[in-house]
């Protein structure tokens, strides 16, 4: 277990700085003229921030299969909302941001209702291997979620946009979390033959790249932390869902550690919630300029262009 929470907790370190830097991204393209969303996307391509949130991402990747491989989905994805606290700390470290008491309060809150969680619930790894009928029901389900989702993304005010993206990506993600579980049980029992001999690896890399291409939109369409708190609020409810549902993961089912279980998964959620809307002002394009190896803010760099860090 401590394993499958180390290498969890990594795995959401990771996955902030992809956010906060491929954020920083996508405000600095989108704060220029207006241009077309296929050339927007290739300038992101050729900017090294966001390349480097591009290899955060990676990491992400790995820890998380590394975390399915030692322990349960619904110990490893409910983990991953320390995102939300290890980006608060990366806008203070990089970006130089004064964070307020209130919002380390909602990050507290967050820690505590996890830690809660973990104990009540007391996870257990499932021994199940789902059929293809479980497979095909369970992402059947989930992808016309996904769909109504998206449908309704496409109205609204700004931050209501980022927060049906957000819920749109935590549940593909949580899909893909289930298929990396798989990808990562079928590697300890046939080797790497039998993993690319096997759908769900492919299966894995589809869905992972249509919730990265939803977690752009998310960024792109609203503010980060409508689309960051919806996500870590919905991916960790549909990882558990599915863990139970697929792989028959054990939660203690006693009534009142069900009780207190929900209690905690609710403190949680009020944390994140709490935690999006005392966060710092949205990030702007200048504050690319506060990273480390950046240009200073007013140094003459030519608008549209984004200078090389050293170290990259």
């Amino acid at each position: 277990m401590l394993a499958t929470i180390v290498f969890a907790t990594l795995s959401a370190l990771s996955n902030a700085c992809a956010a906060v830097l491929q954020r920083l991204a996508v405000v600095d393209r989108t704060s220029t003229a207006a241009r077309p969303a296929w050339r927007t996307a290739i300038d992101l391509v050729r900017q090294p921030v966001w390349l480097l949130g591009g290899l955060f991402l990676v990491g992400t990747f790995g820890f998380q299969a590394l975390a399915l491989y030692f322990g349960p989905l619904s110990v490893v994805q409910p983990v991953l909302v320390l995102e939300l606290i290890f980006t608060l700390g990366l806008r203070v470290f990089l970006l130089h941001d004064d964070i307020a008491a209130r919002t380390w309060s909602a990050a507290l809150v967050i820690c505590l209702g996890l830690a809660a969680f973990l104990v009540i619930a007391s996870p257990s790894e499932g021994t199940h291997v789902p059929d293809a009928g479980q497979w095909i029901l369970a992402v059947g389900t989930r992808g016309l979620v996904v769909l109504v989702l998206l449908l309704l993304s496409r109205y609204g005010s700004p931050a209501r946009r980022a927060a049906l993206f957000g819920a749109a990506t935590a549940v593909v993600w949580s899909v893909d979390a289930a298929f990396v579980k798989q990808t990562v049980d079928v590697l300890a029992r046939s080797g790497v033959p039998g993993v690319l001999t096997h759908w769900p690896l492919y299966a894995m890399i589809a869905t992972g790249v249509l919730g990265t291409v939803l977690l752009q939109g998310a960024y792109a369409v609203g503010p980060l932390a409508a689309s960051q708190a919806t996500l870590l609020i919905v991916d960790p409810l549909a990882s558990i869902t599915l863990g139970v549902e697929l792989f028959h993961e054990q939660l203690n089912t006693s009534p009142g550690y069900v009780l207190g279980a929900v209690a905690s998964l609710a403190v949680l959620g009020a944390g994140v919630v709490m935690l999006s809307i005392w966060a710092p002002p949205v990030m702007t394009a200048e504050q690319l300029a506060r990273l480390p190896g950046r240009a200073r803010p007013g140094a003459d760099v030519p608008r549209g262009r984004v200078p090389v860090p050293p170290e990259c």
